[in-house]
């Protein structure tokens, strides 16, 4: 339905008001298609492809954390294991949540050992991407991993750096065509009786 209306921030079931999930599987998809054609693989081709950030984030975060044998271990476990197989073939969320999250956790990670501002960039690119998938379990989930190890290697700086308020701001620049789209069609429509954002 994006792709036949070219309507992108509106999202429509059936051509009705759709509020369940955020957009971003729906833009994906919609994407694919329009660069693809519409079937069955360039449906799954996002997910795929965010499947595949998430074994390479595996690598990348074991290494960082452990050793390289780690790393390659650990994303071997993640790539082979039953639910990649199925959130891979049965698309939904969960494959562009998981790589997203994985995603962001590594560069925030690096970012703590670097110093370096792409890396803060990109990790919370990753957590913009993520609640742009399935809410604020995107933030949450980054946050209680990278909190609790903080906590557990008595790393005290990392939870207070000023540089996280940077990371707010990019996660809301992110989420601004969501929350405009969600405006448009639900909150400027009191007579729909529900605020898309606050849903939200």
């Amino acid at each position: 339905e994006m792709l036949e209306r070219g309507d992108y921030l509106h999202v429509t079931n059936r051509y009705t008001d759709y509020l369940d999930k955020p957009p971003l599987l729906f833009w994906l998809s919609a994407l694919s298609f329009k660069i693809f054609g519409i079937s069955n693989f360039t449906y799954k081709l996002p997910s795929l492809l965010f499947a595949l950030l998430g074994i390479f984030s595996t690598f990348k975060l074991g290494k960082l954390l452990y050793s390289e044998k780690t790393g390659i271990l650990a994303a071997l476990i993640f790539a082979s294991c039953q639910a990649m197989f199925l959130m891979t073939n049965d698309v939904r969320t969960d494959t562009i949540l998981t790589g997203a999250i994985i995603f962001s956790i590594w560069n925030i990670a690096a970012f703590t050992q670097s110093g370096n501002y792409i890396s803060l960039v990109a990790g919370f690119t990753g957590i913009a991407t993520a609640m742009l998938t399935k809410g604020p379990i995107g933030l949450m989930a980054p946050a209680m991993a990278l909190g609790s190890h903080f906590i557990l290697k008595r790393e005290w700086r990392n939870i207070f750096r000023w540089q996280w308020l940077l990371g707010v701001l990019i996660v809301i620049i992110l989420l601004t065509p969501m929350l405009i789209g969600l405006y448009q069609q639900f909150d400027s429509h009191p007579e729909k009786g529900i605020s898309g954002i606050r849903f939200y």
